[in-house]
């Protein structure tokens, strides 16, 4: 680093004699030591050029100039380099002279203290050589005088932390802490001062030998977070895919992880060969967690979860449950809760649009009110955020009717108390967020499903619960037929055949409710083909709007079809049969209405 040196030996003021100016200069340093340099500036009565100067103590050790104004930020960096060369506790022997070209340097324990270039020594009637062997004994000097040395200590709570005590020890070494907060003991046997933190809070260790008092600041500090135990995940599905595997680690970390008021976390799984995951089969997955807050000591780990596919048997929802009153929320708060009881299952449609006015998050939780740890399998499907609300509704359809025909879901462990985030969109002011969520409790269950709109933050934990207050929400928009079967036949040379998909609104538990368009409302099927006659004949399957625009997702005989955007005026081909003479068939569609278009909608199944 060219010209960042000090200046002065002999009669070294001699070019400074005749000073105007002297402001001492801030220097940034963390050290903690009885031997302690500062900066200052000095400018000449004549009117010259500033130097910057570098004090141990009162005592001046060298004077940079030469440079202008860049001697007085050269001089602040050479008295921080000597600071944290105390605190490690330099040795004079440690102090060298050496050449960079045509310059001198001044080295410390290896690293450069200051460079001295033709323009500062010239300042000094000297040369660059001559002026580093007497800043050099200048250095020496200072560092062979008794001084103790050591850092800012930051202790965790419950914690210990050692540290050398270093510099020029004289006589018996003593450590006191005024604080109940800490305790401090000396090791004479290896010079190092060990701290204990007792409770949160900052004070002072007092180190004094026979020549010098040392005042060390000691922070005491929580972690932000900390694992509790070994995280273990379960997934669902033939088989499990990468993102429901990341969904089920995080989810087992969750439970895991415990975190402080205020304080925020992320974790980050590497799935990596760990997908997919086939029944029956166990992976290892790495995950980087890390915590972090406010007056907080940062927490990182990085624990190997092992994630296990198991084989849950397939079952129909118990219940339909439906968030979408009011459609617009407007402000942040609790707008739905449902229940779920042992081995009960439960489906949850929601549609929201973000009508707060700032960027918020769409949060769906799971609350253990009960006493004993509940386990829940989660198959789910989200869309958006977008500000195309039928396409929003679509992806939530699409991608949750693909992972439901698969099982493909995640476990979730919840001990009793204890809130758990399942999803969470961030969601920008007017856009729409749409998601479906099948919650099978497999065993016992005293369980809360909560939707919010809340405050964005960068990972949701599972936090304690305090205290449980029924909302005055829960029990509306709850449907029991949560899946209904329809049956259909087409005979070619007949009349069409009609199935129409949602119509004849199904009634909610509480009296008068009815789900206009049964959105989230699964139908199952069964239409059977027939070709009488004594020729091949084609069938098609279409789909066309009922009531408005709208979008569909349908299984066929399990092969996924997706609609685009119908109007009033166009029709969406699903199937197509060609039918031998005499052949019969029967085809098995599930679909559901989705959030965001206009039902009902019918099939038209028809020859061509």
């Amino acid at each position: 680093m060219m010209h960042r040196q000090p200046a002065v030996s002999r009669p070294v003021w001699l070019a400074a004699a005749m000073l105007l100016i002297v402001v001492a200069l801030p220097v940034p340093s963390e050290a903690a030591s009885t031997l302690e340099f500062t900066a200052a500036t000095v400018q000449p009565e004549a009117g010259g050029q500033p130097c910057g100067r570098v004090y141990a103590g009162n005592e001046p050790v060298m004077t940079l100039g030469g440079h202008g104004w860049r001697c007085v930020t050269d001089a602040v960096e050479v008295a921080r380099r000597l600071n944290a060369l105390a605190e490690e506790g330099l040795q004079p022997s440690e102090i060298t002279v050496g050449r960079d070209g045509r310059n001198a340097l001044i080295v410390g324990r290896g690293r450069g203290i200051v460079t001295i270039d033709e323009s500062v020594a010239s300042l000094h009637d000297s040369s660059p050589e001559e002026l580093a062997r007497a800043w050099a004994r200048n250095l020496r000097a200072q560092f062979q005088r008794p001084y103790l040395s050591l850092p800012p200590l930051l202790v965790p709570v419950g914690e210990s932390r050692r540290a050398p005590i270093k510099g020029v020890i004289v006589g018996q070494l003593t450590v006191r802490s005024d604080s109940p907060g800490v305790t401090a003991t000396y090791e004479a046997d290896s010079g190092n001062v060990r701290v204990v933190g007792l409770q949160v809070g900052r004070t002072e260790l007092v180190i004094s030998d026979q020549r010098n008092t040392l005042r060390v600041p000691v922070r005491v500090a929580k972690y932000a977070g900390r694992l509790a135990g070994e995280a273990a995940a379960a997934v669902t599905g033939n088989p499990a895919p990468a993102h429901v595997i990341s969904e089920a680690v995080k989810a087992a970390l969750r439970a895991t992880l415990l975190l402080e008021p205020g304080a925020w976390a992320s974790l980050r799984p590497s799935v990596g060969e760990a997908a997919p995951l086939a029944p029956g089969r166990t992976a290892a997955v790495p995950v980087r967690v890390s915590a972090a807050g406010e007056d907080y000591l940062s927490y990182h780990a990085r624990p190997t979860v092992p994630v296990r596919n198991e084989q849950v048997p397939r079952g129909p929802a118990d219940l339909l449950m439906v968030s979408n009153s009011p459609e617009r929320l407007r402000s942040h708060g609790l707008w739905f809760e449902g229940r779920l009881g042992d081995s009960q299952s439960a489906r949850l449609l929601y549609h929201h649009v973000n009508a707060a006015g700032i960027d918020s998050e769409l949060v769906v939780e799971l609350w253990n009110i009960g006493l004993s740890r509940s386990r829940v399998q989660v198959i789910a499907g989200t869309g958006g955020p977008t500000r195309d609300e039928s396409w929003a509704g679509h992806r939530a359809a699409s991608n949750f009717l693909g992972n439901r025909a698969g099982n493909v879901g995640w476990i979730v462990e919840l001990p009793p108390r204890t809130a758990m985030p399942l999803l969470a969109h961030p969601i920008s002011p007017g856009a729409t967020s749409s998601g479906l969520l099948e919650l099978r409790a497999l065993g016992a269950a005293n369980l809360s499903v909560r939707l919010y709109l809340a405050p964005r933050r960068s990972e949701r934990m599972a936090y304690p619960i305090t205290e449980y207050i029924e909302s005055p929400l829960l029990g509306q928009w709850h449907y029991p037929e949560a899946r209904r079967e329809v049956n259909a036949s087409y005979v070619v040379g007949r009349d069409w055949a009609f199935v129409t998909i949602g119509n004849q609104a199904t009634p909610g538990m509480v009296e008068g409710d009815l789900l206009a368009g049964n959105y989230g409302l699964i139908y199952d099927i069964s239409l059977d083909l027939s070709n009488p006659t004594a020729e091949e004949a084609s069938v098609v399957v279409l789909l066309e709007p009922a009531g408005g625009p709208a979008r569909a997702t349908l299984l066929v005989d399990g092969q996924q079809v997706d609609t685009a955007l119908l109007r009033s005026d166009s029709q969406a081909e699903v199937a197509r049969y060609r039918l031998a003479p005499g052949e019969r068939r029967r085809v098995r569609i599930e679909t559901m209405p989705e959030g965001g278009s206009n039902y009902p909608v019918r099939l038209v199944a028809r020859a061509i």
